[in-house]
């Protein structure tokens, strides 16, 4: 207050503090109250002020109660507040105080302020420092110029971004089992050869992590085998008008005519892809399966169903009994295998033949085995409308009579 003697104080002084007490802590203390205080206006017994009024001075002063303040200082000096606990028969205060929460003190808020700039031009330090080589993964998107085309078929992806990329940020590109995976980055183009029909959903990589999904279609005229060790080879089946009633196989003379190296294991595939209205959320598909007893070096004959979709697919992995822990299932994001639960319901030897429908209703998936139900469970996201069918064998195999219907429109694939 200037260092004046409070003995000396006048009025107006008194008036100064009152102001200067309620700006900077919030409390009201009004003028007669701080001359009782220090002794100005005398009182006919002991002053108790309230504990307000005592932790506002002291927070004035730099503390951050009454309390804090008595701890450091013992006061003695009759010039200094005398403060004492009232007796149980004490006067009440005589004039009430007006409490509010009271402001830091003032070294805080100078410290608080100090540490507060420092954090300020730390970040904008580092933000200048990194902001040309920051990649924000969401702003980029994988792109594929030609994504319809009919098997073998070469794809050109790029990126696309909402500000320039860094040509030496690079970006992974994973072709599931169709090819091997690559880097793509900035402005450069990345052409892909494909050489089996069917639905390749091409994921966008960023630091091992997948930010986006392109998909290209390999579509065929109507059903198409591809075989072998090599996967070079697709077989156009003859005279395949409809999906009732046709027997989809591919003999081992053709197959070895063909280039087919049979001493070897191998994989026999059946595809039809094409765009479709049907929903990948409801349909069902029925056909029967043959697949052949065993082959040399093979004890575990696979049969497959995929059902291909814009997004995702449906796949189902059956073996006999003995070798169900190759089991496995996949609809759209869910994914479980035989090594991590016992699929042991889905087993059966279908070297004799069996019949397989798969029903999806809404989500839930329904699978039969040779009219069984093995199978019930449901998952989240969609897979988009129909865009393909395949059925793979280990070895040769059989389909017969494959068909998919929507179940509400009654569409055929």
């Amino acid at each position: 207050m200037g260092g004046k003697p409070i003995a000396e104080w006048r009025t107006a002084d008194y008036n100064s503090l009152s102001s200067q007490l309620a700006r900077q802590t919030k409390v009201y203390i009004s003028e007669n109250t701080l001359k009782r205080i220090f002794g100005r206006l005398k009182t006919p017994k002991r002053y108790f002020p309230h504990k307000a009024t005592r932790d506002a001075l002291a927070q004035f002063i730099g503390y951050r109660d009454w309390q804090e303040y008595e701890l450091i200082f013992t006061v003695s000096n009759t010039d200094k507040i005398e403060v004492q606990v009232p007796p149980p028969n004490a006067t009440p205060p005589e004039e009430p105080v007006q409490e509010e929460i009271p402001e830091a003190p003032k070294f805080r808020i100078r410290s608080l302020i100090v540490v507060l700039l420092a954090i300020f031009v730390i970040s904008v330090s580092l933000i200048y420092i990194f902001r040309e080589n920051y990649v924000d993964p969401d702003h980029v998107s994988l792109i594929c110029e030609n994504p319809f085309g009919e098997v073998p078929h070469t794809a050109v992806f790029k990126l696309s971004a909402n500000s320039p990329l860094d040509e030496n940020e690079k970006f992974g590109l994973d072709f599931m089992d169709e090819a091997a995976a690559t880097t793509i980055s900035g402005k450069r183009e990345v052409t892909q050869f494909f050489r089996n029909p069917g639905v390749v959903y091409v994921k966008l990589l960023y630091k091992g992590k997948p930010i986006d999904t392109a998909t290209v279609y390999l579509q065929t005229k109507g059903w198409v085998a591809n075989s072998g060790n090599d996967s070079l080879r697709a077989f156009p089946i003859a005279g395949l008008r409809t999906l009732s009633k046709e027997n989809l196989f591919v003999s081992a003379n053709q197959l070895d005519s063909a280039g087919l190296d049979l001493s070897k294991p191998f994989l026999v595939g059946f595809s039809n892809i094409h765009s479709s209205k049907i929903s990948g959320e409801n349909f069902e598909f029925t056909c029967n399966l043959q697949a052949e007893a065993s082959r040399p070096g093979v004890q575990c004959i696979e049969s497959t169903i995929i059902i291909l979709g814009e997004k995702g697919r449906h796949l189902v992995t059956m073996y006999k009994p003995s070798c169900a822990a190759f089991s496995e299932y996949n609809f759209s994001e869910l994914k479980v295998n035989g090594s991590s639960k016992y699929l042991g319901n889905m087993g059966y030897d279908f070297k004799d033949g069996g019949e397989v429908r798969l029903r999806v209703r809404n989500k839930h998936v329904e699978l039969y085995i040779a009219g069984k139900k093995v199978l019930s469970t449901s998952y989240k996201n969609e897979i988009g409308r129909v865009m393909g069918v395949k059925v793979v064998f280990n070895g040769i195999g059989r389909v017969r009579s494959p068909e998919l219907e929507d179940l509400r429109t009654k569409e055929i694939y």
